[in-house]
């Protein structure tokens, strides 16, 4: 499955993620900023592709 990013530098990219052990995507996940930082990133919600999810930063980590 995957994570479609839906903001921040990586927007429109896809990420393979893992499901959880009940086969959902996880809820958040974290990757690195292009400066190596981690920022988070929340579920939103199916994407139109079956196996794809879309992801959007979490509030705390949006660059102000």
């Amino acid at each position: 499955m995957y994570a479609v990013i839906d903001d921040g530098p990586y927007a429109g990219e896809q990420v393979r993620i893992d499901p959880d052990a009940t086969g959902r995507p996880p809820r958040t996940i974290e990757l690195s900023d292009p400066g190596g930082d981690p920022r988070g990133y929340v579920l939103i919600g199916p994407h139109a592709d079956a196996d794809r999810w879309i992801y959007r930063r979490a509030r705390g980590d949006i660059d102000e």
